[in-house]
């Protein structure tokens, strides 16, 4: 049986192009129309006025994401709901979002309420948890780190302290 041999309409997800910091009045407005929405959030640990605060937000800012059946339901309102600017297009047409995408993204921030949990950042001074390589298992001390690519971690080895460089992503908080 040959996939488009179903009489069974085919429902996809759309990414909805948002107004700057206005996603969850999209997410409220396009509900009111009937729409089924999806707003992944991650939760992260921010300094804000010198202090850490959890804060919430969009992972991926200006977009949401709006499940609909392409020749049953009319999608012109989506461009006139307000907080949206309008679904996104390639060459004029809206193009769905592969299922399997949609998939893990639901799979990742669906047992939080849709909000992803983000690790804590790695800062010096903070105990790491080394995850690959010969030292994996071993925890110790962020010494520093350079950018985004390497660290510098102490580790207690036979009984001294070491310092040993290390790749960051191999690294992650120690709990």
């Amino acid at each position: 049986m040959s996939e488009g041999s179903s009489n069974q309409p085919i429902t996809l997800w759309f990414a909805v192009f948002c107004k700057p910091r206005r996603e969850m009045e999209g997410v409220e407005q396009l509900e009111r129309q009937g729409f089924t929405t999806f707003l992944p959030r991650v939760r992260s640990r921010r300094r804000l006025r010198g202090q850490w605060q959890d804060i919430v937000e969009p992972m991926f800012p200006r977009y949401l994401f709006l499940r609909a059946t392409p020749g049953h339901d009319d999608l012109r309102p989506v461009r006139s709901t307000r907080g949206v600017i309008g679904l996104v297009r390639f060459g004029g047409e809206p193009k769905p979002v592969p299922e399997t995408v949609m998939a893990e993204l639901h799979r990742l921030c669906g047992e939080q309420d849709g909000v992803l949990a983000l690790p804590p950042p790695l800062v010096p001074g903070s105990s790491v948890r080394i995850l690959e390589g010969p030292f994996a298992g071993c925890e110790g001390e962020l010494l520093s780190q350079d950018g985004k690519r390497r660290a510098l971690v102490l580790l207690e080895l036979l009984g001294r302290s070491n310092a040993i460089q290390l790749p960051l992503d191999v690294l992650a908080p120690a709990n």
